[in-house]
C-alpha cells in the first residue's frame, strides 16, 4: 500500500452523517455480505456492545506504541465498542499476500490489510475498502479484528490489529523515527522479515479477548468481532447532536442523544428497517440486531421504521403482507406504482416500484400514551421540520440498507407538503434483476445502482457506462416525484406562511430594480393575517403576525415594525425569510440545496429588536431596553424568560431568521422591529412563521 494514515482517514470524510451512523451502516453491511447461507428465513446476528476495560492490560500487547498508550491513558478505565456477528463465514482467505492465488484475496486481506479492494459478491453492499476506514475514525484509530472460520480440517481462529492515524498529528502514537512515517501499522504474529499475519493461537487470542470480557466463538460458531478501544462516548454523542439542529428544543428530549447504546438502536432501525427482523426478506438472511445483549425486536421498532418495512414488503421485491403490519391499521390508501423507463432495459421498461402512504399522528403513535416523536426527528431531519411536514422518500436496493431519506431535492420536488398532523412516507425499490441494454454494457440495474454509490453509500448519482450515459437515476427521481404528486393532486397543506406584502414590496422598491416587481409574491396559502393590517385577536389559539406602519430604509436594509402573537398553544416560533422563484417558494435551506439553486440564500436578517412584551396575563406590559440581535454581534439575547437566537443556514451560514421562545403558552405578544437585506436583484422575499411550540413533536 502507498497510502498514508492521513490520506486514508480522508477517503470517506462524510461531514453530514454522524460517524456512528456510518459505522452502523458499514459494519452491518459487511456482516450481511458475509452471511454463511443465502436461504430465506435464515438470519445474521449482529451484536453491538459498549463497555470499559483496563488500558494497561491491553497496551502491553502493542509493541511500538505501548509507552505512548500508557502516557496518554494511564491506568484509568477506558471505553470500547465491539461489533460481533454470528451466522457469517468470518474472515476467510489467505493469511498473507504471497498466499494469494487466482487473484482471490479473501475477506481477511480485503478487510484488514488491503484498502480499496472491491467486494465482488453479487448484490453486495459495496467495497470492503473505503467504507471500513470509518472504524479508524470512531476511536483513536486502533482496531482489533477477531474471527473464527471453518476450514477443511475443522475451525481456525484469527486475531489481528491495525492502527491508522494522522501521522502529522503531534500526539501520533507511532511517533517519528529516522524514516518517513505513514501512520499505519499492523500487529499479529511475525511472518517473513518485518511482516505480520493474524494470531492463531487460541490461548493468546483468549487472553486478549478477556481484556474486554468478550467470549470466543465456540462449537460450530463462525463470525467476526471488531473491537474499537479508546472511544469517547461524549465525543461520539456530541457528533450525533450536531444533526439535531433544532434550536428550540433541548436535545435531552431525545433520549437516544444521551446514551450511545440508545443511539445505536435508532441508527440500526434508521438504516436497516427493510431487513431488520423481516422474515419476509427474500434475498438471503434477514437481520437480527442486539445492543448490549438486548434484541431490537419488531415491537421495539419506532412506527416510522415499521412503516418503511411495510412499504418495502409491498413491492414486488418481496410481495409479502402481514395482517399485523402497521399499514393494515392505516386509514388511508396505500399506493403502489410502477416506475417505468423507456429505451433503457432489455426486458420491458420497469425500473422498480414506489410504495407510499399518508399516516396520521395517531397512526404513528405520536399521541398519548405513546408520545412518539415526529418521523423527521427519528430520521435526524429536524432542520426540515416546520408547521407543515415535507414528504419523506426513502430508497434502497437488494442488500436492504436505506441509502437515504429525501425531504428536499429531485426525489420530492413536485410533492406537496402535508399538514402538521400528517406525514407522507414512501419507499422506492428497484427492479434489481432487470438488465440494461447492450449499449450500456448489459449490466443489471442492481450493479448500475451499486456503481453509482459513493464510498459511504449515502446517495445515487448517474454516471456513464462506456461511452453512453443512461441517466437512470435522474429519470427515476422525476418519475417517483410525478407519481406521488399525481396521487394527491389537489391536496395541499394548510400552511402558516405569512405573506408580508408590504415588506416584500419594500424590499423590491428599496433594494431591487423595478423590473418584475409590480406585484406581491404569489404565495397561495390559507392565512388569517399578513400584510392586510387587519387586527387579529392577540390571544387566539395560533400564532399571528402583522405589520405596524410603513417600512423605513437605512443603508440598503428594510426596517419594519411588527407585532408577533404566540397564541395560547405556542411557546416557540421561528420567523424566517423565504424566497419567491418562478412558481415556487423556497426556504433558505431548500435554496442552498445543490438539487435546487445551490448558492447562498440571498435574503438575510441583519437585525431584530423587541421593544414591548405582553404576557397575555393581567399584568402590565414591559418595555425592555437593548433587547436586540445583530448578525454582526451576539447571536443570542435573553430578557427575563424570553429568548431570541439567530438562525443560520446549514450549508452557507446565512442568517435568515430568528428563533424566539417565551416561558409559557399564555398568549404572549411581542412588538419590535425586523431588519432585512437582499443581495439578489431577481428574488422577491417574504416571511414565514414556523410554530416550534408545545404540541409539536
Amino acid at each position: 500500500m502507498s497510502e498514508s494514515g492521513s490520506s486514508l482517514l480522508r477517503l470517506i470524510q462524510n461531514h453530514e452523517a454522524p460517524v456512528i451512523d456510518l459505522l452502523v451502516r458499514e459494519s452491518i453491511q459487511n456482516s450481511l455480505d458475509a452471511s454463511a447461507t443465502s436461504k430465506p428465513k435464515s438470519h445474521v446476528d449482529v451484536h453491538f456492545r459498549m463497555d470499559d476495560f483496563e488500558p494497561l492490560k491491553l497496551s502491553r500487547h502493542f509493541e511500538g506504541i505501548s509507552h505512548s498508550l500508557k502516557r496518554r491513558f494511564g491506568e484509568n478505565r477506558q471505553q470500547f465498542l465491539s461489533i460481533s456477528d454470528f451466522g457469517t463465514v468470518g474472515l476467510t482467505g489467505p493469511m498473507h499476500f504471497d498466499q494469494v492465488s487466482n487473484n482471490d484475496f479473501g475477506n481477511l486481506l480485503k478487510l484488514v490489510y488491503e484498502i480499496s479492494k472491491a467486494q465482488e459478491k453479487q448484490g453486495a453492499g459495496g467495497s470492503w475498502g473505503l467504507g471500513k476506514t470509518v472504524y479508524f475514525r470512531v476511536g483513536i484509530g486502533l482496531v482489533l479484528y477477531y474471527s473464527r472460520i471453518k476450514t477443511k480440517g475443522g475451525f481456525e481462529s484469527r486475531l489481528a490489529a491495525c492502527l491508522v492515524e494522522n501521522e502529522k498529528a503531534k500526539d501520533a502514537l507511532l511517533g517519528v523515527s529516522g524514516h518517513l512515517e505513514r501512520g499505519i501499522a499492523w500487529w499479529g504474529q511475525p511472518y517473513k522479515d518485518d511482516f505480520t499475519v493474524p494470531l492463531t493461537d487460541e490461548a493468546e487470542i483468549k487472553e486478549i479477548l478477556d481484556i474486554f470480557s468478550i467470549s470466543p466463538y465456540i462449537g460450530d460458531q463462525t463470525g467476526t468481532t471488531i473491537i474499537i478501544p479508546f472511544i469517547s462516548e461524549e465525543k461520539l454523542l456530541s457528533d450525533t447532536k450536531s444533526t439535531y439542529s433544532d434550536p428550540g428544543r433541548n436535545t435531552r428530549t431525545y433520549p437516544w442523544l444521551e446514551s450511545l447504546d440508545e443511539y445505536v438502536k435508532i441508527a440500526v432501525q434508521r438504516w436497516y428497517a427493510p431487513r431488520l427482523m423481516n422474515r419476509s426478506y427474500k434475498f438471503g438472511s434477514y437481520l437480527r440486531a442486539f445492543v448490549n445483549d438486548e434484541l431490537i425486536s419488531k415491537d421495539m421498532m419506532y412506527p416510522v421504521f415499521q412503516v418503511i418495512q411495510g412499504l418495502y414488503n409491498m413491492t414486488e421485491a418481496v410481495a409479502s403482507r402481514s395482517h399485523e403490519d402497521i399499514l393494515a391499521q392505516c386509514g388511508s390508501e396505500v399506493h403502489l406504482e410502477n416506475v417505468s423507463l423507456n429505451k433503457v432495459f432489455k426486458r420491458g421498461s420497469k425500473a422498480g416500484q414506489i410504495a407510499f402512504v399518508k399516516m396520521s399522528r395517531k397512526e404513528l403513535r405520536m399521541d398519548p400514551p405513546h408520545n412518539n416523536r415526529s418521523p423527521l426527528v427519528h430520521l435526524g431531519r429536524t432542520q426540515d421540520a416546520g408547521e407543515n411536514n415535507p414528504p419523506i422518500i426513502a430508497y434502497t436496493r437488494q442488500p436492504g440498507m436505506i441509502i437515504s431519506y429525501e425531504t428536499v431535492g429531485p426525489w420530492v420536488n413536485r410533492i406537496p407538503e402535508t399538514p402538521s398532523n400528517e406525514f407522507l412516507i414512501g419507499v422506492f425499490v428497484p427492479n434489481n434483476s432487470n438488465s440494461l441494454l447492450d449499449e450500456y454494457s448489459g449490466i443489471s440495474l442492481e450493479e448500475y445502482l451499486r456503481g453509482s454509490e459513493q464510498a459511504d453509500h449515502m446517495s445515487w448519482s448517474d454516471y456513464s457506462v462506456g461511452s453512453r450515459r443512461p441517466g437512470i437515476i435522474e429519470k427515476v427521481q422525476r418519475s417517483v416525484s410525478n407519481k406521488v404528486q399525481r396521487a394527491y393532486k389537489g391536496q395541499t397543506a394548510n400552511t402558516n406562511i405569512r405573506h408580508l406584502g408590504g415588506l416584500s414590496k419594500a424590499l423590491a422598491d428599496a433594494l431591487l430594480p423595478p423590473e418584475g416587481f409590480g406585484r406581491k409574491p404569489s404565495i397561495t396559502r390559507k392565512s388569517t393575517s399578513g400584510g392586510s393590517g387587519k387586527r387579529v385577536s392577540r390571544r387566539g389559539l395560533h400564532p399571528t403576525l402583522r405589520l405596524l406602519g410603513s417600512p423605513k430604509f437605512e443603508d440598503g436594509s428594510v426596517l419594519t415594525e411588527f407585532e408577533l402573537s404566540f397564541g395560547r398553544k405556542s411557546t416557540a416560533l421561528e420567523l424566517v425569510a423565504v424566497a419567491q422563484t418562478e412558481g415556487n417558494v423556497l426556504s433558505a435551506e431548500d435554496w442552498e440545496d445543490p438539487g435546487e439553486i445551490g448558492t447562498a440564500f440571498p435574503i438575510s436578517l441583519t437585525g431584530l429588536e423587541i421593544r414591548r412584551i405582553e404576557t397575555g396575563k393581567r399584568q402590565r406590559p414591559c418595555e425592555p431596553i437593548g433587547f436586540r440581535l445583530r448578525n454582526t454581534g451576539a447571536r443570542k439575547a435573553e430578557y427575563e424568560d424570553v429568548l431570541m437566537r439567530i438562525i443560520h443556514t446549514g450549508r452557507r451560514g446565512v442568517p435568515y431568521g430568528v428563533y424566539i421562545r417565551v416561558p409559557e403558552a399564555s398568549g404572549y405578544t411581542l412588538q419590535g422591529v425586523i431588519e432585512l437585506r437582499s443581495d439578489d436583484s431577481m428574488v422577491m422575499g417574504g416571511l414565514k412563521i414556523i410554530d416550534r411550540g408545545e404540541g409539536l413533536q
